[in-house]
């Protein structure tokens, strides 16, 4: 009977070794990965400076926590249109600024939110429209403006299975087409995050020639997303345990206030 136990105390020791040497050899791995990370030019989100090196609040922000797991990060541009596949094939191991959605849960891990946003519809100032929320648009001859593979919420993702709203859509590869169109008339607005949208219209020299229209949209968490089949779930504890220290230390906040005071 003594013996019997004694051998079962070794099996459970052996079996405790090994769960704690995959564990750490796991973590170590990690320590020592560079995570490829796709970006798409999106200010103030992600951008080349004026030295032609990468800046923006999610750079800033990403970087922070990744010093903090004490990992190294590879960045590669790619359009967000098919930066979302890439990381579906595990070729991109994660992607900033991404809202969470069942679609993309299938073959992405999601951090913890590290910042919300706000998706308004921009319209030309002096302009008014008769809508009370953004189905209205069904019951008028309005057209907005998309980018193509953004996230704008649920009830615009639900509206978009309506072929009678969807009519009222069009959809581009970025924010200056939707300006120029919005400009010349040929769509009556666009849906963009807040910040971004004027980034975009000063950018284009539009400062002045647009206004927000005061229905509301959508205001969501923003995650970084993680490929499955690059990454794991590990990592993303790692993450986020990264995230909740600067977080409470506030130098997630202080990065934030520096571009939106």
């Amino acid at each position: 009977m003594i013996n019997k136990i004694m051998l079962l105390l070794k099996t459970c020791r052996f079996f405790i070794f090994i769960l704690l040497f995959v564990t750490l050899t796991s973590v170590s791995a990690s320590e020592n990965k560079i995570f490829l990370i796709g970006w798409d030019p999106w200010m103030p989100y992600q951008h080349l400076d004026q030295n032609g090196r990468l800046a923006g609040l999610d750079v800033e922000l990403i970087q922070a926590i990744f010093r903090q797991m004490g990992c190294t990060l590879e960045y590669r541009e790619v359009p967000w249109k098919q930066l979302l596949p890439a990381i579906k094939r595990g070729q991109i191991s994660l992607a900033a600024g991404a809202s969470k959605s069942t679609d993309r849960m299938a073959y992405a891990y999601f951090s913890h939110p590290y910042r919300t946003e706000s998706v308004v519809l921009f319209i030309r100032k002096g302009e008014k429209y008769a809508i009370k929320n953004i189905a209205d648009i069904m019951d008028t001859d309005l057209s907005i403006g998309i980018l193509k593979g953004n996230y704008y919420g649920q009830t615009f993702e639900k509206l978009m299975k309506n072929k009678r709203f969807k009519g009222h859509v069009q959809s581009v590869n970025n924010d200056a087409i939707n300006i120029k169109k919005t400009l010349s008339k040929r769509i009556d607005g666009f849906l963009c995050d807040k910040f971004a949208g004027i980034s975009a219209i000063n950018k284009n020299g539009a400062y002045n020639l647009f206004e927000i229209h005061p229905i509301p949209i959508s205001s969501s968490d923003i995650h970084v997303m993680f490929s499955k089949k690059a990454c794991h779930p590990n990592e993303v504890k790692r993450f986020n345990d990264a995230l909740h220290k600067l977080k409470k230390n506030g130098t997630l906040n202080n990065i934030i206030h520096k571009y939106f005071q």
